[in-house]
């Protein structure tokens, strides 16, 4: 591919780790005005549809410009990962609206924050890949550990929601409503993980001289 195929390609992959991060804003802004959570569900369903046309024209463009299927694939997954995030982010705002959540507790708002915070390193991770070479590969490593210890932080502290939620009193549709969400943000978690083993995979390939999304000569 060439230069300005690259550049289309890595343009198009932060677009949709920009509406990612802008989903997580409007979440957000749900949980404090949780009233209104049916027309920013809405907001957050049209980012998801911009996210779609997004990669849309990721996925064209790639197609036209690599030749070889098995790069092609690893690229096209890259970003599709980036993607079925932003899906996943839809889908707990259509949660939380589907389940008629009208008061948001402590720990459905430090779920969402969670979030919002690996979303920002995603996005910091993304522009350290773009711009990759092999003697940054600590630096690079380092990011990618700090992404994946978001993850861990959440898992444990999914454990002591759902505790919490079978160990006091609680009403059952509240326990019912309180673990969709928890398992809908354990789910997008899963799924940073996956986005965490294509920077690892990345950076391998680099350090092997063998680039992806590497222009042609």
């Amino acid at each position: 591919m060439t230069t300005e195929d690259r550049e289309f390609l890595f343009d198009h992959a932060q677009q949709l780790s920009e509406i990612l991060n802008e989903e997580c804003v409007e979440l957000l802004g749900m949980l404090e005005k949780i009233e209104d959570r049916v027309a920013i569900s809405r907001r957050i369903n049209k980012l998801e549809d911009d996210g779609d046309h997004v990669f849309h024209e990721f996925a064209d463009r790639l197609h036209a410009v690599e030749p070889d299927p098995e790069k092609r694939i690893t690229v096209f997954q890259m970003a599709r990962h980036i993607e079925e995030c932003v899906d996943m982010l839809d889908e707990l705002s259509m949660t939380i609206v589907r389940y008629n959540t009208r008061t948001v507790n402590p720990g459905i708002k430090a779920s969402v924050n969670a979030i919002a915070g690996c979303v920002k390193k995603e996005m910091h991770l993304l522009n350290l890949m773009r711009t990759y070479e092999p003697e940054n590969k600590e630096l690079f490593i380092r990011a990618i550990n700090e992404f994946d210890a978001f993850k861990v932080d959440f898992y444990k502290m999914y454990d002591m929601l759902i505790f919490g939620l079978f160990s006091q009193a609680h009403d059952t549709v509240d326990i019912i409503r309180c673990k969709a969400i928890y398992d809908a943000v354990k789910d997008i978690f899963k799924a940073f993980e996956v986005s965490a083993d294509d920077c690892y995979k990345y950076m391998m390939a680099r350090n092997n001289d063998s680039d992806c999304f590497k222009a042609d000569e």
